[in-house]
């Protein structure tokens, strides 16, 4: 989005923005995740990784349960465990604890995954969407509201909810 904005500040700026330029710039802006949210498909989209991610998080709060459970059984007999044991007990937590971290990284990744694999076409069709509204009401640059370097629009530019009934047909 960065260079969208870049894109679009140099083309103001070569056209010397005076006056007679300025007439003819039309500038809108879109909340992408708002547009995605709203309609049918995004809705069914959100619901298909939150049950994914709700069986993730099952699974992890059983092993987080379990290796709680190790570590008090653990503490409750530190004090008869010989040294080699207590060291190899600890070993063992630190092991499980490590791969808890290792799986909730992949659990994250994989979560990621699937969520640009769902969105991947729902983003085309919305970017179709758009580039269909700019052509047809004459805009220069269509900017994303939440980018950065955005500091302020007026509510006028904003074209979400447009963008969101031609996504709806």
């Amino acid at each position: 989005m960065k260079s969208t904005l870049v894109f679009a500040l140099t083309a103001l700026l070569l056209t010397g923005f005076d006056a007679s330029a300025s007439a003819d710039v039309k500038i809108g802006i879109v909340d992408l995740p708002q547009a995605i949210q709203a309609t049918k498909e995004g809705k069914k989209i959100k619901k298909q990784l939150e049950a994914e991610y709700n069986k993730k998080k099952s699974e992890m709060e059983k092993i987080v349960k379990d290796i709680g459970k190790m570590q008090t059984d653990f503490e409750k007999k530190s004090l008869v465990l010989s040294d080699e044991a207590r060291m190899k007990k600890q070993q063992e937590i630190d092991g499980e604890k490590a791969k808890y971290m290792e799986l909730r990284e992949k659990n994250l990744q994989d979560l990621a995954k699937k969520d640009r694999e769902l969105s991947q076409p729902m983003i085309k069709k919305l970017n179709e969407v758009i580039g269909e509204i700019a052509k047809k009401e004459g805009f220069t640059v269509i900017l994303h509201k939440n980018d950065q370097n955005l500091v302020w629009a007026s509510k006028e530019v904003d074209i979400t909810d447009q963008v969101v009934k031609a996504l709806e047909k």
